[in-house]
């Protein structure tokens, strides 16, 4: 059960309180202090009428005052003989109503109102969780957050910080550690599961070993029509999995697969039946970011009760030149969007485009949702983007 958040009535500014029975009933001048009202807990006197009393901010008002006069309308007149306290204070206006300048009882929260509904964040400015300790709650039920590891198929892949130059044929990797910090960033926790050689049994272990520790698995490589792309027979085939779809109509990111694995959980000590989720991105670092952003991120947002999932949808004006669109595939172009003078929402192209090459995200925020079409998307036009980061300011 909800109960207020404030059982009494409490004042908004720091100043005096007075007795206001009707609008148009308080008169300016020169008035006696009958007590002071601070922000803490204890027995208050009754204000007796023609008398004022100090107030802070989130004090109690005495028992018969309806107002609070701001610090601003009032002026010191006189001292106690001691010099220790105000006697007389003049107020300055009487321009106050009953209710003025207070935070009646229920204001921010009343009895039976619902606070917050099933899958509602919480969220990092906090207010949420002000809200719940407003009115004493002390937990509440939140989804579990997926933990989620990150993969890197094929023999040519090595770490991209190991020493020395490479040899001819081998490749930096270069989405592990990109989609490590997108996960991390994204408010999720992230498990590196390395990089596992194209040998079935190598890719298979590695996998096995990854279905107990974590609750999304994100591969990148090994899912192309390659004579080495062992990924996809080694879910189903090895493992028992599932995959609901291997490609998708879309630039980059066509052999984006999904698929889901059954395993045993030995969590609690029990044996019970439980899925993986496979994510198995291609290895070109822009399509294995892209299909992140478009693919992964909505679905862990989805797992942990986050609504609406997914990057927030805007309209913005093609800025720099015409975009060539794909005749046969709808594109996600990378773009910065920033807000300029006229206080629209202005994008412009990363430059090059092409799958491999990561530099595309260099300074990207969002991805401009490109129609399928044979022709450009013309400058000034307005186009869907996808916000993957904040907007910048021009302003």
């Amino acid at each position: 059960m909800i109960i207020p958040s404030l059982m009494i009535q409490v004042s908004v500014p720091r100043g005096a309180t007075v007795r206001v029975p009707e609008p148009g009933s308080f008169k300016e001048g020169i008035y006696p202090v009958a007590l002071v009202s601070h922000a803490q807990a204890g027995e208050i006197a009754p204000l007796e009428e023609g008398k004022i009393a100090r107030i802070t901010t989130g004090a109690p008002l005495p028992p018969h005052a309806s107002a609070v006069v701001m610090v601003e309308d009032t002026v010191l007149e006189s001292m106690t003989d001691d010099g220790k306290e105000e006697k007389e204070i003049k107020i300055l206006t009487s321009a106050i109503k009953p209710g003025e300048n207070v935070r009646e009882v229920g204001s921010d929260v009343r009895a039976g109102d619902v606070i917050m509904k099933a899958r509602e964040g919480i969220t990092a400015v906090g207010g949420e969780l002000g809200l719940l300790a407003s009115v004493g709650v002390r937990e509440v039920k939140v989804y579990k957050r997926p933990v989620v590891g990150v993969l890197s198929t094929g023999d040519e892949i090595v770490e991209f910080d190991r020493p020395g130059e490479l040899r001819l044929g081998e490749v930096r990797d270069t989405n592990r550690p990109t989609l490590l910090n997108a996960v991390r960033s994204s408010g999720f926790e992230a498990v590196d599961l390395k990089i596992a050689s194209d040998q079935p049994g190598s890719l298979e272990e590695t996998l096995r070993l990854a279905l107990r520790r974590v609750d999304a698995i994100i591969t990148s490589g090994g899912v192309s029509m390659g004579e080495l792309d062992l990924l996809k027979p080694t879910i189903e085939r090895q493992l028992g999995g599932t995959i609901h779809f291997g490609r998708v109509s879309m630039k980059p990111g066509k052999p984006t697969t999904f698929a889901t694995v059954p395993f045993k959980s030995t969590s609690g000590g029990d044996h019970n039946s439980a899925v993986c989720t496979i994510f198995s991105l291609p290895g070109n670092p822009a399509s294995a970011v892209t299909t992140f952003q478009l693919f992964v991120l909505p679905s862990l947002h989805r797992a942990s009760g986050i609504s609406p999932a997914g990057l927030p949808r805007v309209r913005v004006r093609v800025d720099g030149g015409d975009l060539r669109c794909d005749g046969k595939r709808a594109e996600y172009h990378r773009a910065l969007v920033v807000v300029k003078a006229d206080g629209g929402l202005h994008a412009s192209s990363t430059g090059g485009q092409r799958s491999s090459r990561i530099g595309s995200f260099k300074g990207a925020n969002a991805l401009l949702c490109l129609p399928v079409k044979d022709g450009y998307v013309k400058n000034g036009e307005m186009v869907d983007a996808l916000m993957m980061g904040p907007v910048i300011s021009e302003l």
